[in-house]
């Protein structure tokens, strides 16, 4: 009897013969669905997993219905064993897609360690360069490069570059930002995700209080300093680069990014997180240590949750991550 199974059973002494059909599924999961002795059982949810590559991604829609989005952006370079960089966001929502439509990935990359010889760069996808000192200074400096940000999107390209394409981005998850002296073990300061993301914690020297801000739903964030000497705004998609005589940290990559620092002693800032997109429902953002809101279109929730395996509602240690899971129709 082709692709049917014969189940036979006794259940209080009264015998019973179930005669079950089976369709094969042509499940994206398996690349053994032709296999002529293999059967592939569709099932209600079907969960599809993105890992970084430095590159992008492509997915598919397999079956028409509802689908849910989860990304994770990557941290920022840590400044030594003592202070890390910040730790990337979490974003979530569902859609509605039909068959055939592709979704285009962009998995953020850690930003670089510190280094005092050479610029440590960005992580993919927005996070900014750290720098090093100029040569004529004697102590030598440096800073680490900010975290990239993850997001999904309807075009291909990378987030910094959909400015005039803003209806095509579906989510974004926030980057870190580079932690710098003042910074701590866990990854709170320069933390990014939310709709803004963490401001970098302040190096004070000679009453000028170095450090930069997140990035908003609306500009991208900025060292703060009495005589702005340094100041190092960030833009739409990309976190600020380091910038001055004395090295500086690099932001975190977002939909608006977080700012650069001209010290390396100064933290930069986290990049914002996005679930803007009116085709998203049930959806919300969470972030480490940050500011929450209630409202729809940015709803952020704080958490003390991080973890280098992609794990919901928790940021992300390293490198950033996005999964696609299938709800049904």
């Amino acid at each position: 009897m082709k692709n049917k199974i014969i189940l036979v059973i006794l259940i209080s002494s009264m015998l019973y013969l179930l005669v079950i059909s089976i369709k094969p599924s042509h499940s994206k999961l398996s690349k053994t669905a032709n296999s002529k002795n293999t059967i592939i059982l569709k099932t209600s949810s079907m969960q599809y997993n993105f890992d970084y590559t430095g590159g992008e991604q492509t997915f598919t829609i397999p079956y028409d219905g509802k689908y849910k989005l989860e990304t994770w952006g990557a941290q920022g370079g840590t400044y030594d064993d003592n202070f890390h960089g910040g730790l990337g966001g979490y974003s979530i929502g569902n859609s509605i897609f039909s068959v055939g439509k592709t979704l285009f990935i962009y998995i953020g990359g850690l930003g670089s360690e510190r280094s005092i010889t050479a610029t440590s760069l960005g992580g993919y996808n927005g996070g900014g360069n750290g720098g090093i000192s100029d040569s004529s200074f004697i102590n030598k400096q440096g800073g680490a490069g900010g975290g990239g940000a993850t997001h999904i999107s309807t075009k291909s390209s990378l987030l910094s570059s959909l400015e005039n394409n803003k209806d095509s981005i579906l989510i974004v998850s926030g980057g870190g930002g580079s932690s710098g002296l003042n910074g701590d073990a866990n990854g709170a300061a320069s933390a990014g995700g939310g709709y803004i993301g963490n401001p970098g914690l302040p190096y004070q020297s000679d009453y000028k209080d170095y450090y930069a801000t997140g990035g908003t739903q609306t500009s991208g964030g900025i060292e703060q300093t009495y005589s702005k000497e340094g100041a190092t705004e960030a833009a739409f998609g990309q976190g600020g680069n380091f910038f001055g005589l004395y090295g500086g940290n690099g932001g975190g990559g977002g939909y608006f990014g977080g700012g650069g620092t001209s010290r390396s002693h100064s933290g930069s800032g986290g990049g914002s997180g996005y679930i803007g997109n009116t085709s998203l429902t049930d959806k919300h953002m969470t972030c480490y240590n940050c500011e929450t809101s209630n409202e729809e279109s940015t709803k952020t929730i704080s958490n003390t949750c991080a973890s280098e395996t992609p794990t919901s509602d928790c940021s992300k240690i390293g490198n950033g991550y996005a999964r696609i899971t299938y709800l049904g129709k």
